[in-house]
């Protein structure tokens, strides 16, 4: 049976992203001979390593391109390091969420304590986060710089870096028929600690006065903006605390309107309740809009994956190698 890999002659029919960045990226890591690192995984299952953990029909792209070298990644500091941080940046429905779930399987099955949280369960309770969220022109009921409890997040991430323990709150964005709520507390001992959120990163805009928009908004939408831009302040502090970001970015921001109507049709599948209808367009139109979509996309990260709208991979690598900021 032949064997494809990203070097492979003929090379495995589900990569599409240009091989040298890549092949640059696994250098960083400390991986000089692509063979090698190759072997390396290949002992440990390469591509089938924790595979039931993919969600049905991803390809290959995912698993050379993204698990792998996310792996790799953590593996150069594994070892060295007390406690390793990272974040995962992408925009709604992109995949982040599917892929911690792999992301703990791979990491059970080759014994690596390592924990997958979400920005999204440091939503504020209930009731502070229907005041938070109150009068913004999308009528949305979470999501937006503001709405979660910054200092629980700080004191999580810090009690963890000191004491090993992790103690985490769970949201449940199916309660209160889709508004969402917490719903208790998780407790682990990792090693290794990933957290991912659609906004991680991002930074404030230079001038809040000149924010640059893409699309046409709404005078309202501009105006909250600047509530939005204020409120992003507070998470600065946050993205400091991560000893590497990777950002997966959509190539077209648009793919966020069909990435996030999927994620709110398979909570309903599952669940019972979603956002839909006016409620789920107004907070794709949040997505589009509270933040300018140029500064979403340039999330500041250490390790850069493009997808294209149906999620294939087009692009990995370092960010400053990134064609677009060459240009």
């Amino acid at each position: 049976m032949t064997y494809f890999s990203p070097w492979s002659n003929p090379i495995d029919p589900d990569i599409f992203y240009p091989i040298p960045p890549y092949t640059k990226l696994l250098n960083s890591f400390n991986w000089q001979n692509e063979t090698k690192w190759l072997n390396h995984w290949l002992k440990r299952g390469g591509i089938n390593l924790a595979s039931s953990a993919w969600p049905l029909g991803t390809k290959n792209d995912w698993a050379w391109g993204l698990g792998l070298p996310f792996l790799s990644d953590i593996e150069l500091f594994n070892g060295k390091e007390e406690r390793i941080l990272f974040g995962i940046s992408g925009l709604p429905g992109c995949g982040k969420t599917s892929f911690g779930r792999w992301l703990e399987a791979a990491a059970n099955e080759l014994d690596w304590p390592l924990k997958v949280i979400s920005m999204d369960d440091f939503y504020l309770d209930s009731k502070a986060l229907d005041k938070a969220m109150a009068g913004n022109p999308w009528n949305a009921p979470r999501g937006l710089p503001g709405s979660h409890s910054i200092e629980l997040l700080e004191e999580t991430i810090e009690n963890w870096r000191r004491t090993g323990k992790l103690k985490a709150p769970r949201f449940d964005k199916a309660l209160r028929d889709g508004l969402g709520d917490r719903c208790g507390w998780s407790n682990s001992n990792p090693k290794i600690l990933v957290i991912e959120g659609w906004f991680l990163g991002c930074a404030i805009a230079e001038d809040k006065n000149k924010l640059i928009n893409t699309i046409p908004i709404s005078s309202r939408e501009k105006d909250y903006q600047f509530i939005v831009q204020s409120a992003l302040e507070n998470y600065q502090p946050i993205w400091g605390k991560f000893k590497r970001i990777w950002h997966i970015k959509a190539i077209d921001f648009s793919s966020t309107r069909q990435w996030k109507s999927e994620q709110e049709i398979n909570l309903q599948k599952e669940r019972g309740a979603s956002l839909k209808g006016d409620s789920l367009n107004l907070f794709i139109r949040m997505i589009e809009t509270a933040i300018p979509q140029k500064d979403l996309q340039s999330i500041k990260s250490n390790v850069l994956v493009k997808l294209s709208c149906s999620r294939q991979l087009k692009w990995v690598g370092i960010k400053e190698d990134d064609p677009e900021i060459a240009n």
